[in-house]
């Protein structure tokens, strides 16, 4: 079993992303979620992204949040939270993994040795698979395990239940891997 802090999307902390916990959690898992957006919920990526963008604010709450946390806490995060749970990862070398769903960055530096786990659709309109090779590229050159996981189709954020991409087996899938990718 594994802490795990799960990091919301550019729409919030939405019902569908404590359905997610709650799935992780029932495998035993504990599950910190925080809500770094105040509250703030939104139904379209450009206002939350727009959001984001007016409070830079918000990765220092989350970085500040994760430092309370053992330093083996697994990051997970959907998109947004992602970006942001990379970030992490790549300066928090005990971290237990990083598992980035929905999002993919090109790493600015080295790879802390940190093991990560990518869910993504086959086609998905907010991330290049260049960047993913070059993130795998890193992450095993640092001797870490990496994973890359994709769903056929084009889409998003197909773990929401409450979102119009949403895929039932997709998440069930990503749930199993996160699961065994964690023990």
């Amino acid at each position: 079993m594994a802490d795990i802090l799960l990091l919301h999307s550019a729409l919030g902390l939405r019902p569908g992303v404590h359905a997610f916990a709650d799935r992780l959690r029932a495998l035993g898992h504990e599950v910190v979620v925080p809500d770094y957006y105040e509250g703030h919920v939104f139904e379209q990526e450009a206002p939350g992204i727009a959001h984001r963008d007016a409070h830079p604010e918000y990765f220092e709450a989350v970085r500040e949040l994760a430092a309370q946390l053992p330093p083996e806490t697994a990051l997970i995060g959907m998109s947004l939270g992602s970006f942001f749970a990379q970030r992490l990862a790549a300066r928090r070398p005990r971290a237990r993994a990083a598992i980035l769903m929905h999002s993919v960055a090109a790493p600015r530096h080295d790879w802390s040795g940190v093991p990560v786990q990518v869910h993504r659709r086959e086609d998905d309109p907010w991330i290049a698979p260049g960047d993913v090779v070059v993130l795998g590229a890193a992450v095993e050159a640092s001797g870490a395990p990496f994973e890359d996981h994709v769903t056929p189709g084009r889409g998003h954020l197909f773990a929401d239940p409450d979102l119009p991409g949403y895929d039932v087996a997709a998440t069930g899938a990503t749930v199993e891997r996160i699961d065994a990718f964690l023990r």
